[in-house]
């Protein structure tokens, strides 16, 4: 064998040998770091598990929606997670994109089946959860969808990071060997030319080059990997994860040096609707713009981060004295347009604000009351900023209290209802009745509807309570007709529970189950609650009045329609508000000309008007001569029990 021959036979052995070491050693740390991504989510989950269990049992559902978010905004390999029951209806989402009551899954997987080998391929982890409340025992699955592509991309930059120096070992003994054998075997052998020794001469300054440029892309890939760790890819500001530790670091150096420091909660006002409207390009757009404004206005001092989708967290600095001015500062820059991509765009802030050590002395204190004080923000009207306070705490444990008693009242039928005659102006007769929902709290007593249904209203157990109304209505109004009692049933209809994702096809359940003849039925909605989700609310209001179901506007007069959104409602009548009646006096000293315009209003559109909250009589004749329709009130009768009701409607009768 000649020399040349074994000298490429040689070399062949050795790459051989040293690729299949490198593809050894490339499935060893594939497994490696398959194995640390199971092991941070098996932990995350056990941690997860005992958190929700803690917040089911205590049924703080509000609670559990902040924080399935931050535990989203946490963990990058984490996309959506989903509390369901055992029977599929879905309890909560971090998916603001998921509308579906029950929850549908693919390619699931038990959380003790995940294995280094599957975690690439699987979708959905799962886990159970079981709680005893109330003396029963109830199931519960969190599915976790997993960052596929996160998780993808995580691994080959990590593998591709640790295969690297093994290569570039090889690299260096490849050209070593390369140099020792042409300048102490080939070089006596082969004729050395001119061209040859340039290329000897120039390969070591080809080496030195190759490792310089080697260096530098080495560099640059470990910044990217910092950036990646702590910094938000979208916007560049510091990530929830970089944000946590920064908190927990400011609260020892506060421990030890003994000051105080303040933290902003900062959440875009609609900004769902600007992803909904224009695509989610620009809402990101948006966002970046945003980030930069908040930078500009804070100062180099403080830590300004991203928690997730459109919050940011400001970590101000312990020598910020004027908190509020550079907020306000802040969200008076963001009330002007701000364009992006040929669209103006007015964005407010609901922003909460908590200091330490007054509002508490741990981060996962301060952050939940940061986050209740944004949303307390957000339910006074939005773009403001709202500082928490003692008050504030209070209030949120008793509707936490209050939202436990009306889940307990739904469970031991508390509620009921009772019926306030509506009288016809012209011959006095009671031609309609209204449906108002009463509690028989066990420890209270009689409780009125100003004490709970407000906060109905906010989304406590609306569909549910909505839905028991209007099955003890239905059914109220069927024995009516049966007993010879022809009125019209008037029941308060809330928006929320029309946004429900099932309202329709249950109204239409409870026609077909009771067989009611619609013309019986009027519904009541608020002009406030009408306008404050006016076009979607329209189309399912003309959808149902096609199919034959009546609607009244209630509270008129309170709201902000316009004479234009009045005359394309879906509407038969209107009721006067009650504080337009309060203005009629004794001696017709009041004013009460508002009163009148609303009453020739209505007439010149066609709708007919009904004056809720008719007391004295001097009231009731006046109303008569406005020309008004109906009158509903206390002069002719309290809301009433059917029983009661029954009773009424007989005398009512016997005395016209």
């Amino acid at each position: 064998m000649s020399f040349k021959k074994l000298n490429l036979a040689l070399m062949v052995l050795f790459v051989g040998f040293f690729f299949l070491i490198i593809f050894l050693h490339y499935q060893q740390t594939l497994r490696h770091v398959h194995t640390i991504m199971i092991d941070n989510l098996r932990e995350n989950t056990i941690n997860m598990k005992l958190d929700i269990k803690v917040i089911l049992k205590n049924h703080k559902d509000l609670n559990l929606k902040a924080y399935l978010d931050r535990q989203k905004a946490a963990s990058r390999m984490v996309e959506n997670i989903y509390v369901v029951k055992d029977d599929g209806i879905l309890v909560r989402t971090s998916d603001y994109l998921y509308d579906k009551k029950v929850f549908y899954y693919t390619n699931s997987i038990n959380m003790r089946e995940l294995t280094p080998e599957n975690i690439m391929h699987i979708a959905m982890i799962q886990f159970n959860i079981n709680i005893i409340s109330e003396g029963k025992k109830v199931g519960y699955k969190i599915y976790i969808k997993t960052n596929t592509d996160y998780i993808v991309e995580s691994v080959q930059k990590r593998v591709l990071a640790q295969v690297f120096y093994p290569l570039l070992f090889f690299v260096g003994i490849v050209m070593f060997y390369i140099l020792y054998i042409k300048r102490m075997i080939i070089k006596p052998i082969i004729i050395i030319d001119d061209f040859l020794r340039g290329l000897i001469q120039r390969i070591p300054k080809f080496y030195i080059l190759e490792l310089d440029n080697l260096a530098k892309n080495l560099q640059e890939n470990i910044k990217k990997l910092t950036n990646l760790a702590y910094y938000d890819t979208l916007t560049g500001l510091y990530n929830r994860e970089a944000i946590d530790d920064m908190f927990l670091g400011e609260i020892r150096s506060a421990e030890k040096k003994d000051y105080n420091f303040s933290v902003a909660l900062l959440d875009l006002d609609y900004f769902k609707k600007v992803n909904d409207s224009h695509g989610h390009d620009v809402g990101d757009q948006l966002l970046k713009e945003v980030a930069v404004i908040i930078r500009t206005i804070a100062g180099g001092k403080e830590k300004i981060g991203r928690l997730g989708g459109d919050e940011f967290l400001i970590l101000f600095d312990p020598s910020t004295k004027d908190v509020s001015a550079t907020l306000q500062a802040i969200n008076e820059r963001l009330e002007k347009p701000i364009n992006v991509k040929g669209h103006d765009f007015y964005m407010g802030l609901s922003i909460g604000v908590v200091s330490y050590p007054v509002d508490g002395t741990d981060v996962s204190t301060l952050l939940k009351r940061v986050d209740m004080s944004m949303y307390q923000a957000k339910e006074e009207g939005r773009n403001r900023i709202y500082y928490y306070s003692e008050e504030l705490g209070n209030k949120i444990k008793e509707e936490f209290a209050l939202e436990e008693e009306i889940k307990h009242a739904l469970e031991y039928d508390e509620f009921f209802l009772q019926y306030q005659p509506i009288v016809n102006v012209d011959d006095k007769k009671v031609v309609a009745a209204e449906a108002l929902i009463r509690w028989n709290h066990p420890s209270k007593g009689l409780v009125y509807p100003d004490n709970f249904i407000p906060f109905i209203e906010k989304g406590c157990c609306t569909k549910e309570v909505g839905e028991l109304v209007y099955e003890e209505a239905f059914k109220q109004q069927k024995v009516w007709l049966r007993e010879g009692i022809d009125i019209i049933l008037s029941i308060n209809l809330s928006v929320k529970h029309i946004l429900s994702t099932d309202f329709y096809k249950h109204m239409n359940k409870l026609v077909e189950k009771y067989n009611m003849d619609l013309t019986k039925i009027r519904l009541e909605i608020t002009e406030y609650t009408l306008m404050e989700h006016r076009e979607t609310t329209i189309k399912i209001l003309t959808q149902m009045q096609e199919q034959g179901f009546q609607f009244s506007l209630d509270d008129f007069g309170t709201g902000y329609s316009s004479i234009t959104y009045l005359k394309d409602t879906p509407i038969s009548s209107i009721k006067i508000d009650k504080s337009f009646i309060d203005e009629i006096t004794h001696d017709n000293s009041g004013e009460a000309q508002f009163f009148d315009a609303i009453v020739t209003l209505s007439k010149v559109i066609g709708l007919s008007s009904i004056a809720e909250g008719a007391e004295e009589e001097y009231q009731v004749e006046y109303l008569k001569k406005s020309g008004c329709d109906m009158i509903q009130g206390y002069y002719y009768s309290k809301p009433l029990n059917p029983k009661e009701f029954n009773t009424y409607m007989r005398q009512s009768i016997s005395s016209v």
